[in-house]
């Protein structure tokens, strides 16, 4: 007799719980894979930005870049990067190609991190250490940048972070989104947590990482947990 070919119904449902059990192992590896690659393209960014601003500063006197904020700031060019939207509650509009840190970069990806979603459509995902600027700080016009050789410790003071907006201010609470106005305000500003829950940082010895930095937020910000920038 002349025996039909093919799977059986116990068969299939082999093959099928087979493929389950490996989807399910697979799975967590592929977005780790994922997470880690996302990781290093924004350590790269972070990295080609801190070679943009050392740039900058031998050709500005050894001056960091000025930076506005808030509402003010909107649509003010001078800037590190420039904005032309703020206040919606959440990430800004930046056109990052008017700010003078872009002749050095001159790809606007560099300024975005791929953990950042919403960074398509706003177009940066960092934001400047407000303890860099000359005091006293400014709601209007530019806050200037002071002398990079004056910082006492480099590689403990940030340049750049993730800032994250929504949920409150109350600082390391605003981690849903990304940077209104690429200032970091250590008063009332806190970072993202994209990261595992931490957050990605460029220091001013232009090294970048991943940091916890919630556990460590004034010492990130002014380079000494002892001493507050303002």
């Amino acid at each position: 007799m002349k025996r039909n070919s093919g799977f059986t119904l116990i068969e299939l449902l082999v093959v099928i719980a087979i493929i389950g059990i490996l989807a399910a192992l697979l799975f967590p590896v592929f977005a780790r894979a994922k997470a880690a690659a996302n990781d290093s393209v924004t350590i790269s960014n972070l990295k080609q930005l801190g070679a943009a601003f050392g740039l900058y500063t031998s050709d500005n006197d050894d001056r960091l870049p000025g930076v506005t904020d808030g509402q003010p700031g909107t649509g003010m060019v001078g800037g590190w990067v420039y904005y032309d939207e703020f206040g919606t509650g959440g990430p800004g509009h930046f056109d990052v190609t008017k700010g003078v840190l872009f002749p050095y970069v001159t790809s606007k990806k560099v300024f975005t991190s791929p953990n950042d979603g919403s960074s398509q459509q706003s177009g940066l995902s960092f934001a400047y250490n407000g303890c860099l600027i000359v005091a006293p700080f400014v709601t209007t016009g530019i806050n200037v940048g002071g002398p990079l050789s004056s910082i006492a410790n480099p590689s403990g003071m940030m340049l750049l972070g993730e800032e994250g907006t929504f949920n409150s201010f109350v600082p390391w609470q605003q981690n849903q989104g990304g940077t209104n106005d690429g200032f970091l305000n250590p008063a009332v500003d806190g970072f993202s947590q994209w990261h595992a829950g931490g957050t990605a940082i460029l220091f001013t010895d232009a090294h970048a990482k991943i940091s916890h930095a919630r556990d460590n937020f004034i010492g990130i910000t002014s380079g000494d947990p002892s001493k507050p920038c303002w």
